[in-house]
């Protein structure tokens, strides 16, 4: 008679790995390796044909162990062998949940391990086998995570088009949508449309209306509540919108803030600062962007929307996103101050102030330099509008901003804040009548027309050399020779450029400035100068008329009428 008792040492076998499964979970957060141990040992131990289900979730767990953080090539090869045992085991009819998880598994396992062509079979034929017992939505989550490999793999450049990838993302689509998943189909969609938006981006065309309907139908479905799949999806459609270049500027940028609205007020947002400060931020950049509306409002808007973004980011932020806030803040300001808003000025100062504190380091970076560039300028505008302003700070801000733009290797940036350092320092001798401000000026003037050379940057060279021509003139006092030449050959080189009908006013000043300068200089009657000097009177007469400027046109015509008598004393006329 045949015995059918259980042999012990298989009992004994089976709830030792039984307990060693049991072991592993609580071993798998601090001691992973020993939770691996243990799983080894349990899988060993069962058998497929005596205890399937055991033999099956020790293999599962197994697998997942071994695929997580950064495992080394033969752990995945064995997180694969063990997810194709796990395989044996589920089927997708009975047990269609292990069925997918093991499958998603052994996928990712090979994918991994450099074996793609594999396991994306391993992911078709086992999203097809889901299919086939109606399990559309288990299908759906396999063919959306084939679909995500190949898209990360295609953003990579190694070779796998993008459109493999949006193949399964519309196969996972169709799946989703015959299971009436909704929220895994606004998932689905969500990423379908990212993916589209970035491979368009690749080909000069960003986010294409193909993406925007995808992620139009994504907002529709998706529910707010769940932050994890809303918070994406908002943020997503928001952006697209913002940078859509087709159809009414104006109109995509209102449903980006619409986007970004319903994105700021999702529910639970408030846990998570970092994320809520950078939708603020976009939200504020869409609102200064916007061509249409009340511009007021809409930069009042844009303030506001970085103010909460401000207030929202955490302590712990990198100091360059903080910084950045700031200067969009103090650009939206200056443009308020520009239409006359009161106490934008002040708030202008303060937003790039705040700026460049935040940027604030021992290396040089071309946000502190734009940011202390940018608050020399707002503290120039301050001061000449009455307001209470240091021009000190004001040129000590440009200073800074020139010296990093130098270190940066950026010379142009460097004179742009050389010339508004110079045109503060000529401010401040002015106010003052201290020779080193006059000093300081001259030596950035200088520097703005090295650091912006004529045959490169002609209008900036030729504004730099005007300034530079008047700091000379002021500091010669008609006593010192070698700055009054200095002073003429700026002029002159101001006015190589600014000719004809289209010149800036400056020029007239130049033109009178020289004239009077050549005059003072041909103290023998020498008839270069004074036919020079005649010139440039004449051309400053041509702007300075008697009805538009009658007093400077006296004067300069009194001038003028002189050097002729000197001009016919000197051809022995009477």
């Amino acid at each position: 008679m045949r015995d059918n008792s259980p042999d012990p040492g298989v009992t004994e076998r089976v709830s030792a790995a039984l307990e060693g499964r049991q072991r592993a979970v609580a071993l798998r957060d601090g001691d992973p390796a020993g939770a691996a141990e243990a799983l080894r040992a349990a899988t060993a131990a069962l058998r497929v044909e005596t205890h399937p289900v055991e033999f099956g979730l020790a293999n599962y767990d197994l697998a997942g162990l071994l695929l997580e953080g950064d495992a080394p090539t033969d752990e995945l090869e064995e997180a694969a062998q063990a997810a194709a045992r796990a395989l044996l085991v589920f089927d997708p009819r009975e047990l269609p949940d292990l069925f997918a998880g093991a499958s998603e598994r052994l996928g990712l396992s090979q994918w991994r391990a450099g074996r793609r062509a594999d396991a994306q079979r391993t992911f078709a034929q086992t999203a097809g086998a889901l299919g086939s017992v109606q399990r559309h939505a288990l299908q759906a989550r396999l063919l959306g995570s084939l679909a995500r490999l190949l898209g990360r793999a295609a953003g990579a450049g190694d070779g796998i088009r993008a459109g493999d990838a949006l193949g399964a993302f519309d196969a996972a689509v169709d799946a989703a949508r015959r299971a009436e998943s909704t929220a895994l189909l606004a998932s689905l969609l969500n990423d379908s449309g990212r993916l589209i938006a970035s491979s368009q981006g690749a080909n000069g065309a960003p986010h294409s209306d193909a993406a925007l309907t995808r992620f139009d139908e994504a907002a529709a479905l998706v529910d707010d509540n769940d932050l994890g799949a809303a918070l994406p999806v908002h943020g997503n459609r928001a952006a697209a919108y913002g940078l859509r270049e087709t159809g009414d500027r104006d109109a995509n940028l209102r449903e980006a803030i619409a986007s970004y609205q319903r994105a700021v007020h999702l529910p639970g947002l408030q846990a998570h600062p970092a994320d809520a400060a950078r939708l603020y931020r976009a939200m504020g950049t869409a609102w200064a962007q916007r061509p249409g509306g009340d511009r007021v409002e809409n930069l009042r808007q844009a303030d506001g929307a970085l103010e909460s973004a401000i207030e929202r980011m955490p302590d712990d932020a990198h100091r360059d996103e903080r910084a950045s806030m700031w200067n969009e803040r103090g650009l939206a300001q200056a443009e308020l101050a520009q239409r006359g808003i009161p106490g934008a000025v002040s708030a202008t100062v303060t937003a790039f102030r705040e700026g460049v504190a935040a940027a604030s380091t021992p290396e040089a970076t071309a946000l502190e330099a734009q940011l202390a560039n940018n608050l020399g300028s707002a503290i120039m505008t301050a001061a000449s509008q009455g307001q209470e302003a240091s021009l000190v700070d004001a040129a000590a801000a440009l200073d800074r901003a020139a010296e990093l733009w130098t270190s940066l290797g950026q010379p142009e940036d460097a004179g742009a804040s050389y010339l508004n350092a110079g045109l503060v320092y000529m401010t401040l001798h002015s106010a003052e009548r201290e020779a080193i401000h006059l000093d300081r000026a001259i030596e950035r003037l200088q520097a703005a027309c090295a650091t912006r050379p004529l045959g490169t940057h002609p209008e900036p060279h030729a504004a730099a050399q005007f300034n530079l021509g008047m700091a000379l003139a002021i500091r010669a006092g008609g006593a010192s020779e070698a700055d009054l030449a200095a002073s003429v050959e700026a002029f002159r080189t101001a006015l190589q450029v600014w000719t004809g009908p289209n010149a800036p006013p400056q020029a007239a000043v130049a033109h009178a400035n020289l004239g009077s300068m050549l005059f003072g200089m041909a103290k023998q009657n020498e008839p270069d100068l004074l036919r020079e000097a005649a010139y440039h009177y004449e051309q400053a007469l041509a702007v300075y008329t008697a009805a538009t400027n009658p007093q400077q046109h006296q004067v300069i015509s009194n001038n003028l009428a002189l050097l002729r008598r000197r001009q016919a004393a000197g051809n022995g006329a009477v």
